[in-house]
């Protein structure tokens, strides 16, 4: 089984359907399924680059550190599964495929290095195996199928527990070590310090942070098309035993950390005093978004659940690039995809907002952040043990989209209106159950 030897999370999973619109366009046209992997060098070849605005700097990076290279950067701020389909149109009319994709919901890579798209190219003999190597382990894991590795990982987003030092020591507050004295702690703010947060369960916050720190088995891939979804293990009620209270009381909220109510009200009103999240949220959130005063916010490890020793930490983002099988440079292509995944160049990936996948590079990043005044304390330590604790059965899963709506439209929607969590939990099995089917896998409890 391709399963059995499984040493990490997010094994790409090749299910027998892809999503509807890829199957349907990929069908109409002589695109993706019927090319064979294949290593080419035409250097004059323009190589396009799809990226998003936030990695836009690093490849603008790479172009100015190569000059002779002829690059053309596309900006694609697309949600799960828009690439695929992008992908499959360009199937369908034969051109319009990217050299080199940044996939920013990296479920995506298992549509594409799947058939019908058969979009991925095997990189095995393109980045040295020094070099994949030196990649944070487990990262790499995510991007291999029977041996053949189908992308690099851009960065690592494990979630860890961001604690604002200066207002718990100022209320007189410990950093919880375990999951009760974290509820505890937010039924007293509730009564002592009424208005501040200690959490949120809003998007990737909750199901990576809560349920996928958990380890639910609500995305566990088991097989090439079967998954095991079931709502009713213990390590998803207690996640909705734990939340309840602190939903009622208001410590912890339901409106996403990105809303500009948010963002206005409680984020730049330093109205935080705890919040699982992911390892960027310290750049991108509380010091980009927030403009926390300086010398305020750590990280520390999650807590661990009642009866268990190791922590488990969840999974919230961790970009991939992806090379076109074709591209008529593969070799330039793959250079371009692990200059900026590897690269210590100072406008590179080392001046991005997360923490990279590749070593030698979070080497770097994080020399800067132990010297940023704007943290506590150095935010690395904390970050990079829970890149190795992220839950085995938190996994990548062709229904991405599927999955975040859901959640949204269960679990998170109980919560906005204080409701019963653990009720919300059946709803949400049942749309869960019916997302991955449509996406052509097996459901079991």
């Amino acid at each position: 089984m391709l399963y059995s030897d499984r040493t990490r999370r997010n094994r790409i999973a090749v299910p027998a359907a892809v999503l509807a619109i890829s199957l349907t366009a990929a069908a109409c046209g002589g695109g993706g399924g019927s090319d064979k992997s294949r290593v080419t060098s035409d250097e004059s070849a323009t190589l396009t680059v799809w990226t998003d605005d936030t990695r836009q700097p690093a490849v603008e990076a790479y172009v100015k550190a190569h000059p002779d290279a002829k690059v053309k950067v596309v900006l694609t701020n697309y949600g799960p599964g828009e690439i695929p389909q992008k992908i499959a149109l360009a199937d369908k009319a034969g051109k319009g495929w990217p050299d080199v994709v940044f996939l920013g919901a990296p479920s995506d890579v298992s549509a594409l290095a799947a058939a019908p798209l058969n979009f991925a190219q095997p990189l095995n003999d393109l980045v040295p195996e020094t070099t994949r190597k030196q990649f944070t382990k487990g990262t790499l894991e995510g991007c291999t199928y029977n041996e053949k590795v189908f992308c690099l990982p851009n960065d690592v987003a494990p979630a860890v527990l961001w604690v604002n030092t200066k207002l718990m020591k100022d209320f007189g507050y410990a950093v919880p070590k375990t999951w009760d004295e974290y509820q505890a702690l937010g039924i007293k703010v509730a009564k002592e310090h009424p208005g501040y947060l200690i959490g949120g369960v809003n998007e990737r916050d909750g199901y990576g942070g809560f349920f996928g720190g958990s380890g639910c088995p609500d995305r566990e891939v088991t097989g090439a098309t079967d998954i095991k979804i079931d709502l009713s293990d213990n390590r998803c009620t207690r996640v909705a035993e734990l939340l309840q209270p602190l939903v009622e009381n208001g410590t912890v909220t339901a409106t996403s950390p990105w809303d500009p109510t948010f963002t206005e009200k409680i984020g730049k009103k330093n109205k935080i005093l705890m919040y699982p999240a992911a390892a960027w949220f310290g750049e991108y959130g509380f010091k980009g978004s927030y403009k926390i005063p300086d010398g305020q916010m750590a990280a520390y490890s999650v807590p661990t659940w009642a009866g268990e020793s190791t922590a488990t930490t969840g999974a919230e983002g961790g970009g991939l690039w992806v090379v076109s099988r074709h591209s008529k440079n593969t070799k330039g292509a793959a250079a371009i995809a692990e200059w900026l995944t590897t690269s210590t160049d100072d406008k590179g990936i080392v001046a991005a907002s997360a923490l990279p996948a590749y070593a030698p590079a979070a080497k770097k990043w994080c020399a800067a952040r132990a010297s940023d005044a704007f943290y506590a304390k150095d935010p690395c330590p904390a970050e990079q043990a829970a890149a190795a604790l992220i839950a085995e059965n938190f996994d990548y899963i062709r229904f991405e989209g599927q999955f975040a709506d859901s959640y949204a439209q269960t679990f998170v929607a109980a919560a906005a209106k204080k409701g019963d969590l653990s009720a919300a939990l059946a709803t949400w099995q049942t749309q869960l159950t019916q997302a991955a089917e449509n996406a052509g896998y097996q459901v079991s409890k």
